[in-house]
C-alpha cells in the first residue's frame, strides 16, 4: 500500500471505531462501546498527523524488506500445518478456511520477515509510554506525548495493513519483472486520490464536518469500504485461543498466505503484465471485490488492536 491508502485506511479504522461506539447493532457491549468512544475523541485532537504516522515506517524507516511481511510458501511432507482462529468478521479467514491448502504443510521462510514481531512490540509499546505519560509530571522531559503516541498508533496501523496484504505474505516474487505488486498498490492509491480532497503541502487530508476525509467524487470502491464497515459487526477478542496482538497477526499473516495462492495461481510469473493478470488471476478477474475484502479486514484488524491496547491502558489506570 501507498501513502495515502495507509492514511485512508488509518482514518477509516477511526471511523470504524466511532460506528461500534455508536451503533448497538454492531455487537459490542456497553463498556467496549464506552471506550470506543473515547478513544475516538482522543484521535480527533492528532488528525492532522495520520498521513505522517501511517507514512513513516517507508518514508523514515525503510524497513521494508524485513518488518513489513512474513513469507510462506507451501510445504508438501511438512509437520507444520497449524493455521490459527480469527474472529468471525474476518471474511478472509472465512473464506480461506476452503482453501485447499488449508491445514496443509507450510514453510515460514527463512529471513521472511517480522510483521508480525513488529505489530506486538509497537502495540506494547504505546501501552507503555502512556502509563510513562501519566507517571510523570507534566512538562516531564523524559516523558512522552500525546503527539508522539499518536504517531506510535499511526505508525502500528501500517504495519497491520502491511500483513493484510496477500503478496507480502507469499514468498512469489511478485515485486520483480512486471511488478504486479506495485502495480496493484498503485491501482488503490488512485482509489484513494481519487476520491478524497487531500491538502499536500500540509501533509494532511481536509476533512469533511465529522472530521473524516472529505468526499471529493469518491470511486464506487472507496464507498464499499466505507459502507461495508459501517454494518460489519464488531467481535472484540482475538479469535479462537490468541491471547495477544502477536497470536492474532500470526493468523492475519496465515490466511494472507492462503490469499494469494488463491487469487494468483502458480503458474502466472513474475514476468506477466497487468493485462495477463486481469486475464489469468482470480484476482484480476473481480479485482475490486477480493481489494475490499483486504482493506475491510485490514481496517477492522486496525481498530480491534487500537482499542484492545487504549483498554489495556485504560485497565491499568483502574
Amino acid at each position: 500500500m501507498k501513502k495515502y491508502s495507509h492514511a485512508w485506511i488509518a482514518f477509516m479504522a477511526i471511523k470504524r471505531l466511532e460506528a461500534i461506539a455508536t451503533s448497538v447493532t454492531l455487537g459490542a457491549n456497553d463498556v467496549t462501546r464506552s471506550e470506543a468512544k473515547a478513544l475516538v475523541t482522543w484521535f480527533k485532537n492528532y488528525r492532522d498527523f495520520v498521513i505522517k504516522g501511517a507514512w513513516y515506517p517507508d518514508e523514515v524507516f525503510k524497513d521494508m524488506s524485513t518488518s513489513h511481511i512474513v513469507k510462506y510458501s507451501p510445504l508438501p511432507g511438512g509437520t507444520d500445518s497449524t493455521f490459527l482462529k480469527l474472529p468471525t468478521s474476518h471474511t478472509i479467514y472465512k473464506m480461506m478456511q476452503k482453501s485447499p491448502l488449508y491445514n496443509e504443510p507450510y514453510k515460514l521462510e527463512r529471513d521472511s520477515g517480522n510483521c508480525v514481531d513488529r505489530c506486538e512490540a509497537l502495540a506494547h509499546s504505546i501501552v507503555d509510554n502512556f502509563k510513562m505519560l501519566h507517571y510523570e509530571e507534566k512538562g516531564c522531559p523524559i516523558a512522552t506525548t500525546g503527539n508522539h503516541l499518536a504517531m506510535r498508533f499511526f505508525i502500528l496501523s501500517h504495519y497491520v495493513a502491511d500483513c493484510h496484504m496477500p503478496l507480502h505474505c507469499d514468498v512469489r516474487p511478485f515485486s520483480d519483472g512486471k511488478n504486479i505488486h506495485g502495480a496493484i498498490e498503485k491501482k488503490w492509491e488512485d482509489h484513494v486520490t481519487a476520491s478524497y480532497s487531500i491538502d499536500k503541502d500540509n501533509n494532511r487530508f481536509f476533512y469533511d464536518p465529522d472530521g473524516y476525509p472529505l468526499h471529493l467524487d469518491p470511486t464506487p470502491f472507496v464507498l464499499d469500504v466505507e459502507n461495508d464497515l459501517s454494518t460489519r459487526k464488531y467481535y472484540h477478542g482475538w479469535g479462537g485461543v490468541n491471547k495477544n496482538v502477536w497470536d492474532y497477526m500470526r493468523g492475519v499473516s496465515q490466511y494472507s498466505y492462503l490469499f494469494a495462492r488463491y487469487l494468483i495461481p502458480d503458474n502466472f510469473t513474475k514476468n506477466q503484465n497487468w493485462q495477463e493478470f486481469t486475464e489469468q488471476t482470480e484476482w484480476g478477474r473481480d479485482f475490486e471485490k477480493y481489494s475490499k475484502m483486504i482493506f475491510c479486514d485490514a481496517i477492522d484488524s486496525i481498530a480491534r488492536i487500537w482499542l484492545r491496547v487504549w483498554i489495556k491502558y485504560r485497565d491499568w489506570l483502574k
